[in-house]
Order: structure tokens, then sequence, then C-alpha cells
């Protein structure tokens, strides 16, 4: 069947850690919005580091490339995009701490689930595979290394997909581009959600990119494995799930376990102060 390519606009909000491929060298798993339904959408595969420098786009960017359905894969939100065609546009920025204009897109009824067991239940009878859950409690932040076998499977197939790849150079040291390397600490937060019926702890691993970059950048100026672990969950715990925050976790699931959901991203905007609600219309009537 011959792909139905459309030219679509989407707002990005998220992007998960890169994986390497033998066709695409290094993809990244991309989330956003369609700009026509507001729906949450999987775009893949986008190798970004390998890009060109204006086809790089930011969070909460707009862009606009070639789209199609992605006929292999059964999730309902995950369609393959033309990374060759990608338009970059406007990005919404936040306005001191609040993200309202960002939320008009993003806090849309059908991409909000009450807990994660709603959730994992409209994957099974429909294969919803991404959604956001609110947590009423974060109780903990986790960093563990992974085990020697898991690294020494990760170091397997980085050397195997190195070995077929023709890779690129850097157009500024002319140097080769080398895949970014297998991540050192899994990072989980424990928590519970904001449904009164759940009273179970849930206990999910992260696969926000921002998460692993800042934890490579820490390391790579000097910074210990170990204290650059204990920034991440000082960052995660302190800031993204501070109490003033408006915490909402994008969940994602993995294709080949359905079940299992992690976190893909977060939505971490300051809490509206009842005095700002008041100088403005309701912006989400349909809530």
């Amino acid at each position: 069947m011959v792909p139905d390519w459309r030219r679509r606009k989407v707002l990005i909000w998220g992007k998960t850690r890169p994986e390497l491929s033998k066709k695409y060298r290094e993809v990244v798993c991309t989330g956003g919005v369609f700009e026509d339904t507001r729906k949450l959408v999987r775009l893949y595969p986008i190798p970004l580091r390998y890009m060109d420098s204006e086809k790089v786009f930011k969070k909460y960017q707009w862009i606009e490339a070639y789209i199609t359905k992605a006929t292999s894969d059964p999730r309902p939100e995950s369609y393959r995009i033309r990374s060759d065609h990608i338009a970059t546009l406007d990005t919404i920025p936040t306005n001191k701490g609040y993200w309202t204009e960002r939320a008009s897109w993003i806090i849309h009824k059908g991409n909000i689930f009450n807990s994660v067991e709603e959730l994992q239940d409209q994957q099974k009878k429909h294969f919803t595979s991404l959604g956001l859950v609110k947590p009423s409690q974060v109780i903990k932040v986790t960093a563990t290394r992974f085990s020697n076998q898991e690294r020494n499977g990760f170091w397997k197939r980085y050397k195997e997909a190195l070995s077929q790849m023709e890779l690129p150079l850097d157009p500024e040291t002319g140097r080769e581009i080398k895949p970014i390397s297998p991540p050192v600490f899994r990072f989980k937060v424990q928590f519970r959600c904001n449904d009164v019926r759940c009273n179970t702890d849930h206990n999910f691993s992260v696969l926000d990119w921002e998460i692993d970059a800042l934890y490579f950048n820490l390391t790579r100026k000097g910074i210990s494995p170990h204290i650059a672990a204990h920034k991440i969950i000082d960052k995660i715990e302190n800031q993204v799930c501070a109490d003033d925050r408006d915490l909402y976790f994008f969940l994602g699931n993995i294709s080949s376990h359905p079940h299992i959901f992690t976190i893909v991203g977060f939505w971490w905007p300051k809490k509206q102060r009842k005095t700002d609600i008041l100088k403005q219309p309701e912006l989400f009537p349909h809530l």
C-alpha cells in the first residue's frame, strides 16, 4: 500500500532517549500534538542530531512536515515522518513560568486520563499508547545503575550498529559524529495518581531525553556519575515535581510490551494563582 503522506503541523512537547538504528544511525522518538485535532502523536524516526541545524527543533516549537500513519505499528498515535522535509516554525514561550498558551494545545480532554489504570484500560480496548496523568503525590525519585549484563548488551548492540554505519562529519570540527553512548542510570519516579479510586503506588522509568542529556552534560563537565545522578534526582524532585507546579506526566508505552508505560515527558508549569485565574476567561470549557 502506498503511504498517504500529508503535510501537517505539529507542536512538539518531548523527545525520548535516542536509539541506534542501522538505517538512520541514531533516531529519536518525538512526541507532539496535531494542530488540527490537538491529539497526541508519536513521530518516528527522526535522526535529530544528524539533521541540518535549521531543521533541529525545540520543545513547544511548531513544525510542519509530511506525515503518514505507521502501518507497522498498531498504536493509533504512531506516525512516520519524512525528516528531510521538516520546516521549523514558531516556538510558544512561557509567561513568567506560566504555560497558558501551551496548555491551550496540550491540555485537551482526549489527552488526559484520571489515572494510570484508566490509561491502561484504554490501551487494552483501543491500543491507546500516549496520555497525560496527574499525580496526587510524588513519593520519591530514584537512580539505579544499569546492571553489567544490561550495559554489556547495550555496548554489544552499540558496536554492531557502529560497524555498519557511515558516520557523518561534524561541519565545525570535521570529526565523525558518534552516536551517544548508552545510559548509565535508570531514573524512576514513584507516585500515586490524582484519583481517589486509585490506591496503588506506581514506579515508572523516565525516558525523557532532557533528563539523560542533563546527566551527560554534567559528567562531561567532570562531575562524577554518582553526584550527577543525585543532581538529576534533585532536579526532578525539587523543581519539576515541586509543590508550586501544576504537574502532569506524559506517559507512553513500549511497542514490544504495550502494557508497560513509562514517563516520556513532564508538564510542569507554575500553578495559577486564584487572582490570575479570575482575570482571564475559561480556557478549557470542554474539560
